[in-house]
């Protein structure tokens, strides 16, 4: 007899389009869960994340009065996990247990039972994992039969579960089988029994379950599947030959297996997550090298195998290496996590819940890493996670009409950060990195309105420039990995990199020659060595003062630039440029970058409002490029969110724009988005002639009026 596991995991990511969620649920959450009804023989251990979970009891309520039935007939086992999906080993250890506690409460509510296992996110293993699963009162997980492979073992040692433990803390670990996930549902059920068979006639050397886990969304919303599964009728013929088959195949939930079979062995498994995402946590060289490698190593054939099973790319935690926006995501998630909990040893109240509920939902996994899915690219995910920290904090700490100021290393990464903070505004800057503002929240509507991200290189780029090069067959139902599609003609000439991660007030001086394409591409050279390198810092009177002296066009210059609040949500940077002997003569120009993205990107309901107006210069959208003169106000504005920021300058400048666009993948393939607006504020440096020069920016954020 050769026992049948089935385990799905769903998930939709906190922030996600509501279109997006109901689409999903259409082709694939609802239809597989009322096909699976049809065949009580089937059992099925079922995942389903908080998020979700809340989202469907609200929106259809059927689903959860038919899972209810399956549960309590014993047809269904319910999985917990972390509420909001979080990579467990990233968050505090409080968020962890209370996380995990959550969403078992809610199951017990739902369903009239606590769950027994746990679904890893995104299987980030970790060996300390055993002693928070055991604490909070679960007793085993699915991972994937790679983790085991990374331990030393063969994967014909992989046909039932194993023991594991941290400090005394057992749980038992079921390896999810590789084969199985390329067979299902891509491979003709023939295939899928032959397999079985294989099983049956012993291709185990301990135990004999076939033991699957995997996304839901394979099974209707992964491109060509709601066709290939419900429509061809794959899922109807894959469970009908289950059930002809019961006298050697038994199906079986992850927690009935543990009652009736004893583990095949004990181990314990290394710092890793599926082979994927190995590959994607790699710097881009290394991740190109990587695949290069991995695709030849395939070639081998049985000894490529050998060898593939000790090959391993990086760990999850890397992205925060690889992504600088990453990393200080995560970084302020553990600045909030600390602020709520400092304010529930002094209140506890609604508040404190609705703090300690927004917290949560900000550590959903998805915005803080990026693979085939969007994750970090998705600026709608990002917005998200920032509005529910912001807002978490603002209950934490609610602010005053003057700035709190201080600094800390924030980012851990051996620099202090200056925090500016009213009950309106947070400025986040970095002396470290040109003195230049990374996060400005708008802390009534939850807005980071610097939430841009920086157009770095990956390692499947030149995937795109070798698909532009020749066509692909991408027809029919393949595994997202394999999919190689692109949503417009063109993305290719949208491969720009930059240098250095976006921010804003970036001291630029540029030469003679310098031109807006110049500045899109990253073709240019600086005149100066300001942008985004060591400034002072002086704090005085409630003001920050940032400086520093270096060359500019060959001679020694200093950058002064003062930040102070007028209101709690308008401050004024004044910007001293000077040279440190004498006038001179200077061809070119002094620069200060901003870059910004409003919760609505450049969507239609977005635009610039100038003075002067440059409405027949290039467009008004957020998404236009274009060069404007004696420009004295800006404003961004966001009328569906109703956000705006304006920028007044008491000098008037030529201000160059063009949008920031990044190129990634998702499931649908290659597509180009829209990161943020970039704005160049430019002053003649023939100003040195005189000395130098003083000029000021004013910027507010704001609600419209409604």
């Amino acid at each position: 007899m050769t026992r049948f596991v089935l385990c799905i995991h769903n998930h939709q990511p906190v922030g996600n389009f509501d279109h997006v969620i109901e689409e999903a649920y259409q082709n694939s959450y609802w239809p597989f869960l009322e096909s699976i009804a049809r065949h009580p023989a089937i059992k099925l251990s079922l995942h389903n994340t908080g998020f979700l979970l809340d989202w469907i009891a609200e929106k259809h309520p059927e689903y959860i009065e038919l899972l209810a039935a399956m549960v309590k007939r014993g047809q269904v086992e319910v999985v917990g996990g972390g509420y909001y999906e979080p990579v467990l080993s990233v968050i505090p250890e409080e968020d962890r247990l209370h996380q995990v506690t959550m969403l078992s409460d809610r199951i017990e509510e739902l369903f009239g039972k606590r769950p027994r296992g746990i679904w890893l996110a995104e299987r980030v293993w970790e060996p300390t994992h055993p002693s928070i699963i055991k604490k909070a009162g679960l007793e085993y997980l699915v991972v994937d039969d790679y983790h085991f492979l990374k331990a030393g073992l063969r994967k014909d040692q992989l046909g039932g579960y194993y023991t594991t433990e941290d400090q005394g803390n057992l749980i038992k670990i079921f390896p999810g089988n590789e084969a199985l996930r390329y067979i299902i549902p891509f491979k003709t059920v023939e295939e899928f029994e032959g397999y079985m068979r294989s099983i049956d006639n012993g291709f185990f050397t301990r135990g004999a379950a076939a033991i699957y886990g995997d996304d839901g969304e394979k099974f209707g919303v992964w491109p060509g599947t709601h066709k290939l599964v419900f429509h061809d009728g794959w899922l109807e013929r894959f469970f009908t030959m289950i059930e002809k088959n019961l006298d050697w195949i038994k199906p079986s939930t992850l927690g009935e297996f543990l009652d009736h079979e004893e583990p095949v062995g004990h181990t314990y498994l290394p710092n890793t997550s599926y082979m994927e995402m190995g590959e994607w946590s790699l710097p881009a060289d290394a991740s190109r090298e990587y695949m290069d490698l991995m695709e030849e190593v395939s070639k081998w054939g049985e000894h490529g195998d050998k060898v593939k099973r000790f090959l391993q790319g990086g760990t999850w935690r890397n992205f925060l290496a690889k992504y600088p926006e990453a990393n200080w995501l995560h970084k302020r998630m553990l600045m909030v996590s600390a602020e709520v909990k400092k304010r529930r040893h002094t209140k506890s109240d609604a508040l404190q819940e609705k703090a300690e509920r927004l917290l949560y939902q900000a550590q959903c996994n998805d915005a803080y890493w990026h693979g085939v899915f969007g994750g970090l690219y998705l600026p709608h995910l990002r917005t998200k996670v920032y509005e529910n920290l912001i807002l978490a904090e603002k209950i934490a700490v609610p602010g005053s009409e003057l700035p709190e100021i201080f600094s800390s290393d924030i980012d851990a990464d051996y620099h202090e950060e200056t925090v500016m903070r009213t009950a309106e505004v947070s400025l986040f800057l970095s002396p470290f990195n040109g003195g230049s503002l990374f996060e400005f929240d708008y802390r009534p509507r939850g807005v980071n309105l610097s939430n841009t991200l920086t157009r770095w290189p990956e390692g499947y780029h030149y995937k795109l420039e070798r698909h532009a090069r020749g066509g692909h067959d991408d027809s029919g139902a393949k595994s997202i990995h394999d999919v190689v599609k692109v949503k417009e003609d063109g993305l290719e000439k949208y491969l720009k990199y930059d240098s250095k991660r976006r921010t804003s007030l970036v001291d630029h001086f540029f030469p003679a020659d310098f031109t807006l394409d110049s500045f899109y591409s990253g073709a240019y050279a600086e005149e100066g060595s300001f942008a985004h390198q060591r400034y002072q810092k002086e704090v005085s009177g409630g003001n920050l003062i940032l400086s520093r002296k270096a060359l500019a066009f060959g001679k020694d210059v200093s950058v002064r630039k003062e930040i102070v609040f007028e209101t709690p949500n308008t401050f004024k940077i004044d910007y001293q440029v000077k040279s440190l002997l004498g006038s001179f003569n200077a061809r070119g120009f002094f620069g200060v970058e901003m870059n910004f993205l409003l919760p609505c990107c450049d969507g239609p309901v977005c635009k610039y409002v100038g003075k002067p107006s440059f409405e027949d210069k290039g467009g008004l959208g957020l998404g236009s490029t274009g060069e404007v003169n004696g420009l004295t106000e800006l404003t961004l504005m966001d009328s569906y969110t109703g956000v705006k920021v304006r920028i007044e300058l008491d000098t008037p400048a030529p201000l160059w724009r063009y949008p920031v666009h990044t190129v990634s993948l998702s499931e649908g393939g290659f597509e180009k988005i829209f990161q943020g607006s970039c704005l160049l504020f430019l002053f003649n440096a023939e100003f040195f002639r005189k000395g130098g020069f003083r000029t000021s920016f004013r910027i507010t954020a704001d609600s419209l009026s409604p």
